[in-house]
């Protein structure tokens, strides 16, 4: 335990009052990978979706809470392979940036990590996912991937679409991508997936291709120029 403690990576991201990110030390940046660029000035509420923004304040009011209990500071965050443990707290008031605004600290500390191969062995491939599980109300829905029209990034989470509404998934594009049934679902597009069995036609527009959904008010979703001649390919167009 000693020794694991020794070499953990303590991630640190400093927020103004105004919840906008300062600095990262370089575990940050290990810990977060690609997601920590542009970090640096941008909001931490833009970091979320809308439905999320409330926990998050909620937990950066409790860092700044003396009696507020340890619970109440913390949480989990799911990164593809990894799991985080995010610890916010107020820093004394003597650490303050220029204009005189408080300062709070969000230390990252890595919980878990898929299983990983010997040094000398392939890497696993990651679990299929039978269910995409979404928010509803108050409560998680397990969602059969089949229902899935579309899915559309949103920030470091997703936004799956189906015939009935949108909902919303705590997983980001990237893990879906590499968990769902690539013969149905493929990447159109940095911010989209597809699930090719919904897939009514292809439009080109000013020079852009969209997939036109079978869904209520038949929604494109976009195809990147850099997609488009790997999915030509892939229908036989």
């Amino acid at each position: 335990m000693d020794y694991a403690l020794q070499n953990m990576d303590v991630g640190l991201v400093l927020l103004d009052s105004a919840r906008r990110v300062l600095a990262l030390n370089p575990a940050a940046v290990r810990l977060l990978g690609q997601r920590a660029a542009g970090l640096v000035g941008a909001y931490l509420h833009d970091l979320h979706p809308p439905s999320h923004r409330a926990k998050v304040e909620l937990l950066l009011a409790a860092a700044g809470d003396p009696a507020a209990p340890a619970s109440a500071c913390s949480m989990m965050v799911a990164l593809p392979g990894r799991v985080l443990v995010v610890k916010a707290t107020a820093l004394a008031p003597a650490a303050t940036v220029a204009d005189g605004s408080a300062v709070t600290a969000l230390m990252l500390m890595e919980a878990g990590r898929a299983a990983t191969a010997d040094a000398d062995g392939p890497l696993p491939q990651p679990e299929p996912l039978v269910k995409l599980p979404v928010e509803k109300g108050q409560g998680i829905v397990l969602l059969d991937p089949a229902d899935a029209v579309y899915l559309q990034a949103d920030g470091h989470y997703t936004t799956v679409h189906t015939v009935d509404g949108a909902f919303f998934c705590g997983l980001p594009l990237s893990e879906l991508e590499a968990r769902l049934d690539a013969r149905s679902f493929v990447r159109t597009h940095r911010g989209y997936i597809v699930n090719l069995r919904h897939a009514r036609a292809v439009e080109r527009q000013d020079g852009r291709a969209a997939f036109v959904m079978a869904a209520p008010g038949a929604p494109r979703v976009p195809v990147s120029r850099n997609r488009a001649e790997t999915l030509k390919k892939r229908l036989a167009l």
